[in-house]
């Protein structure tokens, strides 16, 4: 423990006649320690809307005093000190007021009681806020035809489109099949995906590489599951089944609203 091993240094020191101590010999410069915390690991991101919050794994030493954590618009460029995260805090940080659309590339560092620093963490961790809402109510085209479709839009609209099923822009819609059970269709060569039951809304973050449904029928509604959607154009998005009733469902939704982004998004190589 550093702590305890300067405390006996500087008994050691005294002992010896000596007035300074450093933690390798009693009697060898002054009293101090210069070794920084480890490098913070485990640093991850979760989307949100205009915001990003930041989290990492703790550093286990006995003489932290806290975090610091870094922004750029760059992978490679400029790191920026955007905040500090005491010791006995939470290993995360909220990172507000930002640009939907845009990448942003965070680290984290460490630092200790005596000022030393470690170097920033090593992954290159980025996060692309977007868009999102809880408003969604989408109708099936038995109840209400004009508004039992929706579209992701992101170049014309910031928020998701309730449109006619029949509308050129359509991508996917909601229809209640023969046996009464409530499905979404995709049109055209749009795609989704059920990724099940989910018990918070950031709990899907990222679209998966493969498991997209070819059913011509679409996917059963199911009430807290999540439906993650990849539009033929390039951009994804989910929605979150939040009640259902006889002919339209409620739901959360949130969008990607740059073109193959990681969030919500496969890592597509070259783009």
């Amino acid at each position: 423990m550093k702590k305890v091993a300067l405390l006996l240094c500087v008994v050691a020191g005294l002992a010896a006649g000596c007035d300074t101590c450093n933690t390798c010999d009693p009697c060898d410069g002054p009293c101090y320690d210069d070794q920084p915390p480890a490098i913070p690991t485990g640093v991850r991101t979760i989307t949100g809307d205009t915001y990003v919050i930041v989290e990492w794994d703790p550093v286990r030493v006995d003489d932290l005093a806290g975090y610091g954590v870094y922004r750029s618009t760059e992978a490679f460029g400029t790191y920026y000190r955007i905040g500090d995260v005491a010791w006995d805090e939470e290993t995360s940080f909220f990172d507000d007021g930002l640009t939907n659309g845009m990448t942003y590339y965070y680290a984290v560092d460490a630092y200790d009681i005596y000022g030393n620093e470690s170097e920033l963490s090593y992954e290159t961790v980025d996060d692309t806020p977007r868009p999102e809402g809880t408003d969604l109510r989408w109708f099936t085209v038995a109840y209400d035809p004009d508004e039992s479709a929706i579209a992701i839009l992101p170049f014309q609209y910031s928020t998701i489109v309730i449109t006619s099923y029949m509308n050129s822009i359509a991508q996917y819609y909601l229809t209640r099949d023969s046996q009464g059970v409530l499905r979404i269709v995709p049109l055209g060569e749009n795609q989704l995906q059920d990724m099940g039951y989910t018990y918070i809304w950031d709990e899907i973050s990222e679209a998966p590489e493969d498991g997209w449904s070819e059913s011509p029928d679409g996917v059963e509604v199911i009430q807290f599951h999540t439906y993650v959607l990849r539009t033929v154009n390039g951009f994804y998005g989910k929605i979150r089944v939040l009640s259902a009733g006889p002919g339209w469902i409620d739901a959360e939704w949130a969008f990607q609203n740059q073109q193959w982004s990681t969030e919500l998004a496969p890592r597509v190589r070259g783009r």
